[in-house]
């Protein structure tokens, strides 16, 4: 593999270009720090801090760096005297999440678009803020881009492997690199790339190994569980995938993917070897999440070699791609301001997400009563992490999750014996500990409300019941 040819290098930033870009990064950082202290917690983000009071090298559900970021912000705050909060939950993702773009915009020859296009999009202004695995997936993806174009094979290795303690999706750079330019393999360095990935990943490996291979063998099986349901899922993602970078970038994206098609498989084309890479790491991308009609962010690393294939163009497919970036900040700024306080009401508004967890949390600890367990994972952290009350998913009455793996917290005993059982509104169905001799009282209700668009008017969002559960032994309450 050559040097990048002067044709496709990117020229020498000049004082405009550097302005633009910093301001855009900048105002990312800087939107996510005020964001994530005025919102919730996500059910996922607080089982990732639940995550981060356990550190390993590995969970069930997916690799451990988020858990890592997470500690390193709340431990950092928390040597400062401050309390666990959101905004401690999302410190360092929203410093990685924003310095991990630059690498990826590095490569563009008009920087600027990139850098304004990236951080315009849904995908990385209101998604980027909250503390979750595509986080540490993105700025390791971006650092790989930046290192396969400059041939730089140790940075590579490094970025590799962090992609895959990010995600398992991770998993797809390094071959997908190596596929934008198979001659690599007869040469040493990527080789060498290869081996320090591995290294960097080894500890997640070897916690797999030890366990069976436990969270790589319920990923493959959640992907399966995708791809098995997948025709109308697909179409969704790929219609979320309009929403998540704005129609027009979407569409101008599809484009460029099509028109570099024949270009992606001219291997002996070496004027063309970063769009080759970027091409390589997102269309593939892209059609495998389609196709497994997965979740929504199963795509995401495909917009950053999109994005930045599109900032490589110039013409009137660049002022496209303004425009296109130019709306997408529209939507992501309103979609800020009614995650804030709604602009409109909808019923199953993916801002609910974002209420709720303190509504549980603080009524779960006016009980008093410890331990409290419950049937989903998502319903354990939002109690421990907004009540400061340790709770724990029972195993088999809900999808498996990490609290498998833990043990359970000591039943108590004697006369004043109790625990709490929490789950989702189910009316007055039978509950786990029905079966397991214990008498209950209840079900009392918890309930959290939003705003709407009408300031006098909130609706409810979210409803769980809480039972107090006793030993018949204890004579009762």
């Amino acid at each position: 593999m050559l040097p990048p040819s002067p044709a496709e290098a990117p020229a020498p930033w000049d004082r405009g270009e550097r302005a633009i870009v910093a301001a855009s990064l900048g105002s990312l950082l800087l939107f996510h720090l005020w964001i994530g202290g005025r919102l919730e917690l996500t059910e996922d983000e607080a089982y990732y801090w639940v995550w981060s009071q356990h550190l390993a090298a590995g969970y069930l559900d997916h690799p451990p760096a988020i858990a890592w970021l997470i500690a390193a912000g709340t431990r950092l705050l928390g040597a400062a005297g401050l309390a666990p909060s959101e905004l401690g939950v999302r410190l360092v993702p929203a410093l990685v999440g924003a310095l991990g773009l630059l690498p990826a915009i590095s490569l563009a020859h008009d920087r600027a678009l990139a850098a304004f296009a990236l951080v315009a999009t849904p995908l990385l202004w209101l998604g980027g803020a909250l503390a979750g695995p595509d986080v540490p997936l993105l700025a390791a993806w971006s650092l790989g881009l930046w290192a396969a174009a400059r041939q730089r094979w140790g940075w590579l290795g490094l970025a590799a492997g962090l992609a895959m303690l990010g995600k398992y999706t991770g998993v797809l750079l390094l071959p997908l690199l190596l596929l934008s330019e198979p001659r690599a393999a007869l040469r040493r360095g990527p080789w060498v790339a290869v081996a320090l990935a591995f290294a960097v990943y080894l500890p997640n490996a070897l916690w797999n190994v030890e366990r069976g291979l436990l969270s790589w063998r319920f990923q493959l099986e959640h992907a399966a569980g995708q791809g098995a349901q997948a025709g109308a899922g697909s179409l969704a993602l790929l219609g979320a995938q309009a929403g998540l970078v704005g129609p027009v970038l979407f569409l101008a994206a599809l484009w460029w993917g099509l028109r570099h098609l024949r270009q992606a498989f001219a291997w002996s084309d070496e004027g063309g070897r970063i769009d080759r890479i970027c091409w390589w790491t997102s269309a593939p991308v892209l059609l495998l999440a389609t196709l497994t009609g997965g979740e929504a962010n199963w795509a995401a690393p495909a917009w950053l070699g999109a994005i930045v294939g599109l900032a490589r163009m110039g013409g009137r497919w660049s002022r496209v791609a303004w425009f296109g970036a130019g709306l997408s900040a529209m939507l992501s700024l309103a979609l800020s301001a009614h995650a804030i306080h709604p602009l409109f009401t909808l019923d199953g508004d993916p801002m609910h997400r974002l209420r709720g967890g303190r509504v549980l949390g603080e009524s779960v600890a006016a009980w008093g009563i410890s331990p409290v367990y419950t049937t989903r994972y998502q319903e354990a952290a939002l109690i421990h992490f907004y009540g400061g009350v340790p709770a724990h998913a029972l195993p088999q009455h809900g999808r498996a999750d990490q609290y498998d793996l833990w043990p359970e917290p000591p039943i108590p005993t004697g006369p004043q014996a109790r625990v709490l059982f929490v789950r989702p509104y189910r009316a007055d169905a039978p509950i786990p500990l029905d079966d397991l001799g214990w008498e209950r009282g209840g079900p009392n209700l918890v309930t959290a409300y939003a705003p709407t668009a009408d300031p006098t008017v909130s609706v409810p969002i979210h409803r769980w019941q809480v039972y107090e559960a006793w030993r018949p032994e204890t004579g009762g309450r």
